[in-house]
């Protein structure tokens, strides 16, 4: 035995990289999980996690559907330069290509948090891709990313403030962040951790900075992702965490109620990060899902 895969074993990141395939796209490059076959599922993360995210739900819908989980452009393991776009706006134009090197076109596409807005711009420019629409946790509303105190990432927004916090930052300091939106606490070991915290120590901070200070998002944005929403025809499905502190059941179903053809489903024991509490779950329903476009 080499001892290579044996140091893979032993460092979360790298046995995590290895599940992952590198794709390169204008001089920019992301790591994308693809595994399985079938339809293609595209599962798109949110702040400040990555692809690392959907790595159980992965499995649970490789046996049926080909997965494909890409760290969006300056998350995860993907590169962060200085000035790429990395609001929706660009992640979803930077997506596209990444999408057509892979060869998954159309798709069913899930999106949590974060990369619900990216999915809603996507079906916003370019609907022919989605062919399917699971969003997870999120809002189409403006007010609802403005912040709130439970939200340590608003301290970004403040000059100075914000680079000392990214630089006095530390791994236990992450879990503890992330523990208030996560219900299975036990997920959140040791390994898990080392995965989650490797982009802050990669480049992650400029990424934070820019989304939080000169890529904030405005009103005309969500008006967009609302628009493309209300036009959308095919069924849809809106799943949601029901004890995540910041976005409510009611905007779930405020979402669902968006859509003209979406069914709700709540997964009350659920916190934000439904991908880490229920995968089995949150697989299950994406395939079933997934089956009734089928027919």
């Amino acid at each position: 035995m080499t001892g290579a895969p044996v140091a893979a074993r032993r460092d979360p990141v790298a046995a995590w990289k290895r599940r992952l395939v590198p794709v390169n796209v204008a001089g920019l490059r992301t790591y994308v999980l693809d595994e399985g076959l079938g339809a293609p599922v595209l599962l798109l993360h949110g702040i400040p996690t990555q692809a690392f995210l959907w790595r159980d739900v992965a499995r649970g819908l490789a046996g049926r559907w080909r997965v494909v989980a890409p760290d969006l452009l300056g998350f995860g393991l993907a590169d962060t330069p200085e000035t790429a776009d990395v609001t929706p706006r660009g992640q979803a134009v930077f997506l596209g290509r990444v999408l057509d090197q892979l060869g998954v076109d159309p798709c069913l596409i899930v999106g949590h948090d974060y990369g619900a807005l990216v999915a809603a711009e996507l079906l916003a420019r370019e609907p022919q891709r989605v062919r399917g629409l699971v969003l997870l946790n999120t809002s189409f509303w403006r007010e609802d990313w403005a912040g709130t105190g439970i939200n340590p990432l608003m301290a970004l927004r403040l000059p100075l403030v914000g680079e000392a916090a990214l630089k006095l930052a530390r791994p236990f300091m992450l879990k503890m962040a992330m523990r208030a939106f996560v219900s299975e606490q036990g997920r959140l070991n040791a390994a898990t951790m080392a995965v989650y915290w490797y982009p802050f120590d990669h480049g992650f901070a400029r990424t934070l900075l820019q989304l939080y200070r000169s890529q904030r998002l405005v009103e005309t944005d969500f008006q967009r992702w609302r628009q493309a929403l209300m036009e959308y025809r095919r069924p849809a499905l809106v799943i949601w965490g029901g004890r995540d502190p910041v976005f409510r059941t009611w905007t779930g179903r405020r979402i669902a109620n968006l859509l003209p053809n979406a069914r709700f489903a709540c997964l009350g024991d659920a916190n934000h990060y439904v991908p880490e509490d229920r995968p089995q779950a949150l697989a299950r329903l994406i395939s079933t899902y997934g089956r009734s476009l089928e027919g």
